[in-house]
């Protein structure tokens, strides 16, 4: 075991194979990104619903998505503040702690105002979880399979989709849409109670911060799952040791083209894919169909979720991310347009689902891993939340432009919108991207700092 004075967190993680202790807390994080983005999708269901019984309209339903999408903004930009500071474990209990019983109180809420306030509520924490979850998680993966492992976690949580489709279709004709709240509110409780007693703090995190003796407890959590396992001395660790810490910011150089490009690829992935997933149900209720039909639809084109997450896991690591986000951002432009222009119920089921599998597969490989492994760790957790802020930012917005959009020029005039965001997408990340495959996170910090 090396001397706690000389830890070598990043080393020591990435020597590593997949552990016992990397499955548990792989479990953990996504048992409560799940049940997070279960919340965020039952939107779509509950809207529709909700229009259709009217207790809401689509003004109304364009409140609701701002408010959540507030919420999930300042939640978000809390957890930029305090997931450095405080420590990625408590950022991640807090917030799943407020999610969970906000959303319960949501399926409480005696008139439309009540849940719109109950929902920005349950948005400050909603908003913390996956990012949180997602940054937590690059500085556990061992560096060759990170890129696996992280889209690993993007798929454990994005099965929330089909999930939260199939309990809209089971769910809401039989006990009505306030049974999605309860669905989404309870289970998160439970995970919360269990993440504070086996999820443990990143000891990279710990490192950076000087509390060695934190880090080193964490680490022998899982070097004993090794047996045999040669310790990492300092003089053969050296091209991969700790980066010498100076003062470093987000707009610093070598770094502020980070900053720029997660930005930009957060409002792009994020509205277009959050435009799809609240509004789509919509569209179906408004050009006649059934609720039972529009859910049966929605839930077939939902588990374009899962292949999409799989895609992702073996597509990082072989074929890397820079250029596979650039050929992806493309095709989802396209398939979007398709999507827009269908009638007939086969063509929406299957370029739908077909939108559903390239998007998952862009975010499994954006927002939980590209984004997060580029950012220094000491400001990972900054780094990450403020580009997803500006996500969440242009989610507030984009209802309010899209209710515009389809009274105006139809559910085609959507996705020539989307079409625009993805070429624009696959253009930022042409120039301004780096590749990350198999880089360690330390490596990565010392190349960009490196640019200074």
């Amino acid at each position: 075991m090396s001397n706690p004075q000389t830890v070598l967190a990043g080393p020591r993680l990435d020597r590593l194979p997949f552990t016992r202790r990397h499955r548990s807390v792989l479990s953990l994080l996504a048992g409560g990104g799940f049940f997070d983005g279960f919340d965020i999708y039952i939107a779509g269901s509950v809207l529709a619903a909700m229009v259709a019984t009217h207790f809401s309209s689509i003004s109304g339903n364009a409140a609701f998505i701002s408010s959540t999408f507030f919420g999930l903004l300042l939640g978000t930009l809390i957890a930029a503040l305090v997931g450095d500071r405080v420590g990625r474990k408590f950022t991640v209990h807090y917030s799943l702690l407020v999610y969970g019983l906000a959303t319960v109180l949501c399926a409480l809420a005696p008139t439309f105002q009540w849940l719109i306030f109950l929902r920005f509520i349950a948005g400050l924490g909603l908003g913390a979880v996956i990012v949180t979850g997602y940054g937590l998680w690059v500085e556990f993966a061992p560096k060759k399979t990170r890129g696996f492992w992280t889209s690993m976690l993007s798929f454990l949580i994005n099965l929330s989709q089909p999930a939260a489709a199939l309990a809209a279709l089971l769910a809401i004709p039989a006990w009505g849409w306030r049974s999605m709240f309860w669905i989404a509110g309870i289970p998160p409780l439970i995970v919360w109670a269990l993440q504070v007693k086996y999820l443990p703090e990143s000891p990279r995190w710990l490192e950076s911060k000087g509390r060695l003796d934190e880090a080193e407890r964490v680490l022998a959590e899982f070097e004993r799952h090794v047996p045999g396992l040669s310790p990492v001395m300092q003089p053969a660790a050296a091209i991969t040791a700790p980066v010498v810490r100076t003062k470093v910011s987000l707009w610093a150089p070598g770094v502020r083209r980070i900053t720029v490009l997660s930005i930009l690829v957060s409002i792009f992935t994020m509205a277009t894919w959050y435009t799809f997933t609240a509004w789509v149900p919509t569209f179906f209720i408004q050009q006649g169909m059934s609720q039972v039909k529009t859910f049966a639809f929605s839930f077939v084109i939902m588990l374009g979720a899962i292949p999409g997450n799989a895609l992702a896991a073996w597509l990082s690591d072989r074929f890397g991310r820079r250029y596979t986000l650039v050929v992806l951002s493309v095709v989802l432009g396209v398939v979007a347009l398709l999507y827009g222009f269908s009638s007939s119920p086969a063509a929406i089921m299957t370029f739908g689902f077909l939108f559903v599998t390239g998007a998952n597969l862009l975010i499994a490989i954006v927002l939980a891993g590209y984004i997060p492994e580029m950012f220094p760790t000491s400001i990972r957790m900054a780094g990450s939340s403020f580009a997803n802020a500006f996500g969440r930012a242009a989610t507030i917005v984009s209802p309010y432009l899209i209710a515009y959009l389809f009274k105006t020029g139809g559910q085609s005039a959507v996705f020539w919108t989307s079409f625009a965001m993805y070429l624009i997408m696959a253009g930022a990340i042409l120039v301004l991207g780096r590749e990350t495959k198999s880089k360690s996170l330390e490596d990565i910090e010392r190349e960009e700092l490196a640019e200074a």
